[in-house]
């Protein structure tokens, strides 16, 4: 069989929900798409995490898949507008973030400025809870707790879903109350946001 013909026989595989159709085309294209990913973002992680969204929504788009289409060139062209839609968002946020970090430069004095994060040891315990956080948990809390942006827009500015988003928030905030159960009432009274403004 002709490697055209083992593609067109993948898709249709993967068109059904054949999971091992699947996970051949995964192994077969992953590492190559990586490097294809990483000209555009120029970062191993995100050409990853990249990588990783396309082949998510090549699967949740499976049934409309075209049985005579191009598997390699559907994952390649997804990806590269994925790469492109992550770099245009960037510079969106970049701009977003340079015009709030002049608005926080202003900020009324409050309750926090008082607090010393580094004479607390419940902001150390906090710092070291969020730099262990997974590296797309914590890329995700960041921008949302230190970033101020909110879930859609750091959708769009990763390229993924809300719903990914909102799943990834909620794996963070579970870990760091595990993390810092014994700190809960400082936790409540204080917040999180301080350690990231």
């Amino acid at each position: 069989m002709s490697s055209e013909g083992k593609e067109t026989l993948l898709i249709e595989k993967i068109r059904e929900g054949d999971e091992y159709a699947f996970e051949i085309a995964f192994l077969k294209y992953y590492t190559p798409l990586c490097r294809y990913i990483w000209k555009y973002v120029r970062s191993k992680d995100l050409a990853e995490e990249v990588v990783q969204e396309v082949f998510a929504a090549i699967w949740e788009m499976r049934d409309g898949l075209d049985a005579n289409g191009h598997l390699k060139g559907l994952l390649y062209e997804t990806g590269r507008n994925k790469a492109l839609n992550y770099i245009k968002h960037q510079k969106i946020v970049s701009k977003y973030l340079s015009e709030a970090k002049k608005q926080n430069s202003h900020k009324p004095y409050s309750y926090e400025d008082n607090l010393d994060p580094d004479d607390h040891a419940f902001f150390q315990a906090a710092r070291n809870a969020i730099d262990n956080l997974p590296p797309k948990a914590s890329r995700i809390y960041k921008l949302n707790q230190h970033e101020g942006l909110t879930y859609k827009e750091i959708a769009g500015y990763l390229g993924i879903s809300v719903r990914t988003v909102e799943s990834q928030m909620r794996r963070s905030l579970q870990i760091l109350r595990e993390c810092l159960s014994e700190y809960l009432p400082v936790f409540i009274v204080i917040g999180l946001s301080l350690l990231l403004n």
